[in-house]
């Protein structure tokens, strides 16, 4: 009896046995499995960080080009608004000037007419007088 339950003991460890090799076999498929997964994530993870720091070096140059224009164009138009006050105050002068020039002419133009209707009425008196010593 011992014999044959050593040999069912004995087969039942080589059934165990197998079993367990077969669950190692499987565990380490499934290791090897994981560990490729979890390189292909890393790797992938590398990728993807990788394109963040291009792309954050990319947005910081965008960035700084953006500011460097926008500070720019804020100069440019304050000296334009400066130049246009300018414009505007000269602009404003050259019409002062204008209508005292206009007003000069018309002033010398009057009395070169009052000048002349002076003269006239100065013909005309004496004229008068010729035409009353005649008569």
């Amino acid at each position: 009896v011992s014999k044959n339950e050593l040999d069912w003991l004995h087969q039942d460890l080589e059934i165990k046995v197998k079993k367990w090799q077969q669950e190692k076999k499987e565990n380490q498929e499934n290791l090897k499995a994981l560990r490729n997964t979890a390189k292909k994530h890393t790797d992938t993870n590398d990728r993807y960080s990788k394109t963040i720091d291009e792309k954050e070096k990319q947005h910081n140059v965008y960035l700084n080009t953006y500011l460097e224009t926008s500070n720019k164009f804020a100069n440019e138009k304050v000296k334009l608004e400066e130049l246009i006050k300018k414009s505007q105050d000269d602009c404003q002068e050259c019409v002062k000037r204008a209508v005292k020039a206009e007003i000069s002419v018309l002033s010398n133009w009057k009395e070169t007419e009052v000048c002349k209707l002076n003269g006239r009425a100065a013909n005309a008196e004496a004229n008068l007088k010729v035409l009353k010593s005649l008569s």
